[in-house]
């Protein structure tokens, strides 16, 4: 299959946006490999500092959905939660629109990547955990979406489209395999559902989270969290929905570059302890029982939402097979279940 072609910035859009947030010249200007594909990154250095220049890709909403981003990172970066620093024009606003869209300007942060040490867990818990607090003075608006990958319905009908993408993307697929597989994983990701239900989630107050908190989305420093990074996915929802996708993500064992034979299902208890301690510290309060008696089942249906909607729409993961894919996160979830009181416990 075809990968998307990454999306960069030009130098015009570069002179001409940088002009309208009154950058100080000369600036040097190198393209950013990571992150969307869809949304054009630099890094920008100017004898006024360093900076990063992003052109929002079409897709991600209007005017009031970036305003409320906007107002969400401002408000938490004023309470002192660590995430990039919006750079306003010499006219307050927080965005331009400029040759090719809407570009946003941010303060550069130095840091590292994930290396999967307790301490870093630990550190990322405290980050989500003062984020979640600082939220709960948040005003949000009107504008603010509030759909969370807990609702009901998710998995109901959801296996011929996946089936149907991923043999039209490797027809050499084993059909009967992977439905035996998809529909396992699909019966599970209902029974968290339920089971979360009976927690009585609802109970708890909906406030505004990250959305998509991973390592790559998060930079260190000597085991501190120097920033959380990507707040396009911000929306309304549960904070215990928000711990619980942390848990999945930062639990893992990477797999990029190793065959599928090598991919641990397994998750790190240790390291999920850490991360449910520090968010706990950084609240100033733990997860509430029923909240943490959730999380298992919520990862559950956070990791298998996760993999099925890219696998629906193209037939992959990524560039990864879905047939080779979806046994590893049926083994994952089957593992998270098998293991729902100990997490629960953390």
């Amino acid at each position: 299959m075809k990968a998307h072609q990454r999306q960069l910035l030009s130098l015009e859009e570069v002179r001409e946006v940088s002009r309208q947030f009154g950058l100080r010249r000369p600036i040097e200007a190198e393209p950013i490999g990571r992150g969307s594909r869809n949304s054009a990154k630099s890094s920008l250095r100017t004898p006024g500092g360093r900076y990063m220049l992003k052109r929002r890709a079409a897709d991600m909403g209007g005017a009031d959905r970036l305003a409320f981003l906007h107002a969400f990172q401002l408000h938490l970066s004023d309470a002192g939660v660590p995430v990039p620093r919006l750079v306003r024009t010499p006219m307050g606003t927080t965005s331009v629109v400029g040759p090719l869209g809407t570009y946003e300007l941010f303060e550069w942060v130095d840091g590292a990547r994930w290396t999967q040490r307790l301490a870093e867990a630990a550190a990322i818990g405290a980050a989500l955990g003062s984020m979640l607090k600082s939220s709960r003075s948040f005003v949000p608006g009107a504008h603010v979406p509030a759909i969370s990958y807990h609702r009901a319905g998710t998995f109901e009908g959801a296996a011929p489209a996946i089936i149907a993408a991923a043999m039209r993307a490797d027809p050499d697929t084993n059909e009967s395999a992977l439905r035996t597989c998809t529909d396992a994983l699909l019966e599970r990701g209902a029974r968290a559902y339920e089971r979360v239900e009976s927690v009585g989630l609802d109970d708890f107050d909906r406030l505004c989270v990250h959305g998509d908190t991973h390592p790559g989305n998060a930079l260190f420093d000597s085991g501190n969290v120097r920033a959380l990074l990507d707040f396009d996915s911000a929306r309304l929802d549960h904070r215990a929905c928000e711990a619980a996708n942390a848990l999945v993500h930062f639990g893992n064992d990477p797999i990029a570059g190793l065959p599928p034979e090598r991919w641990r299902a397994e998750l790190d208890l240790q390291r999920m302890a850490a991360l449910v301690s520090g968010i706990g510290h950084g609240m100033g309060a733990m997860l509430h029982s029923r909240e943490r008696k959730a999380l298992p089942w919520l990862m559950i249906e956070s990791c298998t939402l996760e993999s099925i909607v890219p696998i629906a729409r193209t037939g992959r993961f990524a560039h990864l097979r879905a047939d080779g894919f979806l046994s590893f996160i049926e083994r994952k979830t089957a593992w998270i279940e098998a293991n729902a009181q100990l997490i629960e416990s953390l």
